[in-house]
Formats: C-alpha cells, structure tokens, sequence
C-alpha cells in the first residue's frame, strides 16, 4: 500500500506531537531533575526515528536568534557548585546559535549545486527547498541581477537580513582561508541622513568597513570616506579617528585637528 505525500506529513505531524512531551521530560532532566542515567533510559527507550523526531522537536523550541549566552546560561554552575564559563565563542560577543550554525563545515562542490532550483527560488518559488550551499549561491546570483538584500531575503522567504549574513559570514570564511569571495559590487546610492549616522555609530562601535558596505549596500571605499567625515560632512555621527566626544556637523560639534604645540 503506497503513502501519499498528505499521510506521510499527517505522520511525520502525529510524531513531533508525540515526541513533545518527552521533549519537555527531557529538559527538565537536563536542567537539573536528573541525571546522565535517566538521560540514557530516556533516550533508549524511544526507536531510531522517534529519536530524529525528537531532536526536530527539541530544534523548534530554541528560537535560533537567541544568544549564545542565554541559551546556555543555566550552565554558569557545574555540578559541584562551581562558577563556569563555557568554552564557545561568543560567549561574551552576544552572537546566536544561528551564528555558531553557520560556522559548520558547508560543502560548496559545483557538482552538487542544483541550478534549476536556486534560478527557480531568485523568482520566489517558496516550494524550492535550498542548501545552505544554494542559498548562497541564490544571494549571490540575485546580487549579480541587481537585486538588495532585502529583495532577495523577500524572495526567498527569509527573516530581513539573512542574506546579508551569509554573504558577511562566508566573505569571513573565504579570508580566512586566504580567498576572496566574489560579491556583487554594491550601488554607491545616495545615503539618507539617518543612514549615515547609522553607519558611523556602527563603526564607532567597532564594525569593520566590509561589514558596514555589505549591511547597507554600499561600497567599502565609500564606507571609509563615510566614517572619516570626507563624504557626508554636512551630517552628524561620531567620526572615525575624531578625539572622543566630537561628532560631525549637522548641529554637532566637529572634530577639529589640534597641533602640538611647538
């Protein structure tokens, strides 16, 4: 007897549902009423595929956005009372766990890419489901068409600013690894007011230049003449290499440059 597509969903609904109470037994064991033994029995008593349910299920109760930080906060004690910090990065730079996701291994071999799919996601087909790989080859290819990456995020039904995330995240990867990611050269537009203050309260901040040109789609050369206060004069925002609590014009202070006196 064949299973249509609506009964293997209605299936595959029934079992989340099922694993959800034990999802939330298994939380309390791990926060603390029990122990690595009524993990174990826990875990062994449910079947292979019951187990791949309940690790979706588990995945679905953590928001991916919070912190690293606070999603692990309940370890900051072991189990002899003593303060920890857990060893992972970020635990002090407020990134989240879908940062840490984004750092796992991706394989990005062409040969695996499906370029039917990625073309029919860059036209908002939703169905189209995409690799991480694809993803970034869509953000990419929608870049080269000219597209912003809130139209692209659009597109793709995702939450504003992920594309951008995944370039960033793979333009750090790729220099690491001592390569260079080819994006898309922004348009260098005309920035709103607001958008330059934005921009050079996000540098004081400490974002880097490539950071701020892929975030608000302009030019790196255009974002560091932004920050120096060479384009843009005529508005405010802390200017980079201004002496601290000097900003620019537009009804501010500006930064004036002092001479040692002889």
């Amino acid at each position: 007897m064949s299973t249509t597509a609506a009964e293997s969903a209605q299936a595959r609904g029934d079992l989340a549902e099922k694993m959800l109470p034990v999802a939330g037994r298994l939380a309390s064991i791990v926060r603390g009423d029990g122990g690595v033994q009524d993990v174990q029995q826990l875990i062994g008593s449910l079947g292979a595929q019951e187990q791949v349910a309940l690790l979706v299920v588990l995945a679905g109760l953590v928001d991916p956005d919070t912190p690293v930080s606070d999603a692990l906060r309940w370890l900051e004690f072991n189990e002899h009372g003593e303060t920890i910090v857990p060893e992972l990065p970020g635990w002090n730079q407020g990134i989240s766990l879908r940062d840490l996701g984004e750092e796992l291994p991706v394989d990005t071999d062409p040969a695996d890419l499906d370029e039917v799919a990625v073309a029919r996601a860059l036209k908002g087909d939703r169905s189209v489901r995409l690799s991480r790989a694809e993803r970034l080859k869509a953000i990419l290819a929608g870049r080269k068409q000219g597209k912003t990456y809130i139209e692209i995020d659009a597109l793709l039904g995702y939450r504003p600013g992920s594309a951008n995330k995944a370039v960033l995240r793979a333009c750090r990867a790729a220099e690491a690894r001592g390569e260079t990611l080819e994006v898309a050269p922004p348009d260098n537009r005309v920035l709103t007011q607001q958008e330059v203050v934005a921009i050079r309260k996000e540098a004081g901040a400490g974002a880097t230049d490539v950071e701020l040109a892929l975030r608000h789609g302009v030019s790196r050369p255009a974002v560091s003449r932004l920050v120096a206060g060479v384009t843009y004069a005529q508005y405010g925002g802390p200017l980079r290499g201004a002496p601290a609590g000097e900003e620019g014009a537009g009804g501010r202070r500006v930064a004036v440059r002092r001479e040692a006196a002889g």
